[in-house]
């Protein structure tokens, strides 16, 4: 995953927009293999109280997938299916498709 912003809609839900780039594959580099060919890619976004440090217990999460020709640049959007506390504690956990690695975004 290259980036991942999160951003607060006016009806508190959340969106995270994310920009995908290729990263490992269990230990192998992606440098050959990137394009998607028309292959469905999801990004999940998973929010967590700040002292769930084993990411066990989510407390809301979204779910997009779409199908991209290449990954390295694709953007999806992820979107709170209901609203999300205002808590600064909170943290999002983005991931996506094996390719790419996971990120921790703070919740807005």
């Amino acid at each position: 995953m290259l980036d991942a912003t999160a951003t607060r809609l006016e009806d508190d839900r959340v969106s995270v927009d994310v920009t995908l780039a290729c990263g490992l594959v269990y230990g192998m580099a992606r440098s050959v293999g990137c394009d998607a060919d028309g292959e469905r890619v999801c990004v999940a976004a998973e929010w967590y109280a700040a002292d769930d440090t084993a990411f066990a217990h989510p407390l809301h999460r979204a779910e997009s997938c779409q199908k991209v020709p290449d990954i390295i640049g694709a953007h999806v959007t992820v979107t709170s299916p209901e609203a999300v506390d205002r808590d600064p504690g909170l943290r999002i956990l983005v991931s996506a498709d094996p390719r790419v690695s996971n990120v921790i975004i703070p919740n807005p």
